[in-house]
């Protein structure tokens, strides 16, 4: 590839991975911190009503 070349390659495998326990957890508390961030792309859609 050259310094021009623009394309990102990815390869993924043709079946999920079995996930181990202590993977699943570590998995899932990520997912859930994920759902707790504020997005902070812009202003927010908030009213008079908020607190």
């Amino acid at each position: 590839m050259g310094a021009l070349d623009d394309r990102v390659i990815v390869r993924v495998p043709d079946q999920l991975p079995s996930l181990n326990r202590k993977a699943s957890a570590i998995l899932l508390a990520i997912l859930i911190e994920l759902a707790e961030v504020e997005a902070l792309d812009g202003p927010g859609e908030r009213g008079i009503d908020d607190c």
